[in-house]
């Protein structure tokens, strides 16, 4: 995603309307949306936007959050000195979060003016200013010299990244040799035939504003062409009680469908319509959520 600085606040009729249509959505409109949403992603999330990783008897809550957080940073082998990178880091709350726990420095990436100014308040606020800094700036392009970084994190933000694998290639730059790419995001399922598949990920691209869903073995593919070695994917599914976390409930589904019927507010009555498809598509096997850990060879 591409920095988009100085812009006038877009229109949220235009950029839902926008989202519905695009047949890929291009870094300016994502950058758009993401302007729009914060609000109601915070309502929804906090600032962890991202799936939890969830126990199968444990009520639902925002510990979910941080225990994805914690399984991503213990596979990157985060610590005490360690150099961190996180790509497309929202509002800073898993920066904050994973600064605090581990005791590594950690940078923080956005393309968006907005986010960049809430995580910096939220690190100043927490008092984390000497460990976590936040940079605006392009997944495509990452604003730091080769060999920066111990680990780069990705929270279900490559998924809306116009070109994946240049992002993978620049991971691969900044790392240090012996360096993690680790993280996890939202992929086609493949548990239904491939038409089935491709209107789901139709769907899911035009309600949350993602160019194109890829699988997991593409994932792992992308990784490997970028130089990676050890590359591990894996669905969320086989290691958590994943649809715990989306709209399968038919009683529950009913009730957003009439929120999302009457609210006003066109951004939000999209992430509505967007839960439900995510809800359906998980539960008929045609979207999941992807773990992934690649090296940099020593």
């Amino acid at each position: 995603m591409a920095a988009d600085t100085g812009a006038a606040r877009p229109d949220p009729a235009d950029v839902a309307g926008r989202v519905r249509a695009a047949p890929r959505a291009d870094a300016h409109l994502v950058n758009q949306y993401y302007t729009l949403c914060i609000p109601f992603y915070r309502e929804f999330l906090g600032d962890h936007w991202h799936t939890g990783w969830y126990d199968a008897q444990a009520p639902i809550g925002p510990n979910d959050q941080l225990r994805m957080e914690a399984v991503i940073a213990r596979s990157a082998r985060l610590g005490p000195g360690s150099e961190v990178l996180d790509v497309g880091c929202g509002v800073g709350g898993p920066a904050c979060h994973l600064a605090a726990t581990t005791g590594a420095r950690v940078r923080g990436l956005t393309p968006n003016d907005d986010q960049l100014a809430i995580a910096r308040a939220s690190a100043a606020r927490r008092q984390l200013q000497d460990r976590v800094q936040f940079d605006l700036g392009d997944a495509g392009r990452l604003p730091y010299p080769d060999a920066s970084f111990d680990a780069v994190l990705f929270f279900e933000s490559a998924c809306h990244f116009p070109d994946r694998e240049r992002f993978f290639a620049e991971a691969w730059r900044v790392l240090r040799p012996g360096g993690r790419l680790a993280g996890e995001d939202w992929v086609a399922g493949t548990a239904v035939p491939v038409p089935q598949q491709k209107h789901w990920n139709r769907l899911i691209a035009t309600t949350w504003a993602i160019p194109e869903l890829d699988t997991i073995h593409g994932y792992v593919q992308g990784m490997q062409r970028a130089g990676f070695a050890d590359v591990a994917g894996r669905d969320l599914r086989e290691e958590t009680a994943l649809l715990r976390g989306f709209l399968v409930d038919p009683q529950v589904r009913r009730q957003v469908e009439a929120e999302r019927a009457a609210e006003p507010d066109p951004v939000r009555a999209l992430i509505m319509e967007g839960l439900l498809v995510l809800g359906e598509a998980a539960s008929l096997g045609a979207f999941t959520v992807g773990r992934f850990l690649a090296h940099k060879p020593a």
